[in-house]
């Protein structure tokens, strides 16, 4: 709590400052447009970057597949930059400094407000003049902004929103990729059962997870590679063998899992595969590889799976 109000305060100083700045910059054009960037820069304040940022994590980092993280530079940036944007991480283990950085931010911000309500007061004033003025004489136009004027509060505006949004979703793609490996490590040995799904549930298929285990519900096992591939369907393909289609299972997996609300399938690739060679006597083949365990003579199938560049470790991706 105290290191979220720490970072709040620190980042509407510091968007405050930035608006100071571009109200310099256009200081000789539309009054109204100086009052409401002092309107804005009051009303941030109010309104953390938080919810931006919580937004982009909901949104999430777009990956073609569970096992690519995001480009490493980018993770480069998000961490340098929140480690400006948001220093509170920094001093959360030191309460004497954060206390301290909290009053500062606090005197700081009053000094901040009390230049804000002054500045709120002189564009209101003056805007109110720019309407008694072109009432008066219909030539009168307020200077408009220039090419450079437009593109720098453009680019002000785009970054303020895009920049956190940016963050949250590579922050929790990164957060994905942490627990996905942890759950690949941990569901290596899962015990597996599969039992014909009852009749009468349809084509679509379900997965709850819990802190024991997996049930997937009325699933095929061409759809379950699919699955736990984290590929099409259609990108399945098993030959000669329609029994891979039909019938429909219920799969129990047994084995912990470390974050229920943020399973990922991919994690049980290892332990599908070594259940479906040992049940059913399927090999799986990625690109023309043959995923341990895996036979030479054609009971097996093929899907397509994208390369991963930076595989999540020693089983994540064998292409």
């Amino acid at each position: 709590m105290l290191a979220g109000i720490i970072d709040h305060l620190w980042q509407s100083i510091a968007f405050a400052a930035i608006v100071f700045g571009v109200a310099y910059l256009t200081r000789r054009n539309a009054a109204a447009l100086q009052l409401w960037l002092w309107r804005i820069a009051a009303l941030k304040f109010l309104l953390p970057f938080g919810l931006i940022y919580a937004l982009g994590g909901w949104l999430g980092f777009p990956v073609r597949h569970s096992a690519i993280p995001p480009p490493a530079t980018l993770t480069e940036w998000v961490s340098k930059g929140l480690s400006i944007a948001a220093p509170a991480l920094t001093i959360s283990g030191r309460p004497l400094v954060a206390v301290l950085a909290l009053v500062l931010l606090i005197f700081t911000t009053a000094a901040c407000l009390w230049a804000l309500v002054g500045r709120l007061k002189l564009a209101q004033r003056r805007r109110d003049e720019e309407a008694v003025r072109m009432e008066a004489d219909y030539g009168f136009q307020p200077k408009p902004l220039n090419f450079g004027q437009a593109v720098l509060l453009a680019s002000v505006t785009l970054l303020t929103v895009s920049l956190p949004v940016i963050a949250g979703a590579t922050r929790d793609r990164q957060w994905r990729q942490e627990i996905l490996a942890i759950d690949q490590q941990a569901l290596v040995t899962a015990k597996i059962a599969m039992n014909e799904a009852p009749e009468g549930l349809g084509l679509l298929s379900r997965v709850t997870a819990s802190n024991d285990g997996v049930m997937i519900r009325n699933i095929s096992i061409k759809d379950l590679v699919s699955m736990v591939y984290g590929i099409g369907q259609f990108e399945v393909f098993g030959g000669s063998m329609p029994w891979l289609s039909y019938p429909l299972y219920d799969v129990r997996v047994t084995g912990p899992v470390h974050q229920p609300a943020a399973f990922d399938p991919y994690s049980l690739r290892q332990p599908v595969t070594n259940y479906l060679y040992a049940q059913f006597g399927v090999s799986i083949r990625v690109n023309g590889t043959c995923q341990k365990p895996c036979k030479d003579f054609e009971s097996f199938v093929i899907e397509r799976l994208p390369r991963c560049p930076r595989p999540l470790g020693r089983n994540a991706c064998d292409t």
